[in-house]
């Protein structure tokens, strides 16, 4: 990748750090492409809701994260990026290991984004993924 996508991956991951509550649930960044984010979020008893699933406001979290970076990853060097909406959908419980949220760019706009996110539940005795969540976002480019 080029040394211009270099600094977009320094801006990302420099935003990401200054998000509190990515530290605080034990969230990463795992890729950066353009317009492509990957974070993975390690099982916490912590984050978990009532029946030891992952909370889906935790889940939530790190796909609407994975969305928005994955747009900022194609916005000017000034911009910043912020949700205006999104919508989830559950597909089944969040049980596994650790989980991945990936975020891509649907549709790139000069001011508003379109993003999809999905999340998978893996295991690490085998590796097995499972679809948890599916996003839609939008994503507002916020220029200084």
């Amino acid at each position: 990748m080029s040394a211009e996508f270099d600094l977009v991956r320094q801006k990302v991951t420099e935003s990401f750090l200054k998000q509190t509550i990515m530290s605080t649930i034990g969230a990463t960044i795992e890729t950066i492409e353009p317009g492509e984010v990957t974070i993975k979020l390690p099982f916490k008893e912590g984050l978990s809701q009532q029946d030891g699933f992952i909370h889906a406001g935790v889940i939530t979290t790190i796909v609407d994260s994975a969305c928005g970076y994955a747009a900022m990853t194609l916005m000017p060097e000034d911009a910043r990026v912020l949700t205006i909406e999104f919508k989830s959908n559950f597909a089944s419980p969040a049980i596994g290991d650790f989980f991945i949220a990936k975020g891509k760019v649907i549709k790139p706009g000069r001011t508003i984004m379109i993003a999809s996110g999905d999340v998978h539940a893996h295991k690490n005795v085998d590796n097995e993924a499972k679809l948890v969540s599916l996003m839609q976002a939008s994503m507002m480019v916020i220029n200084p």
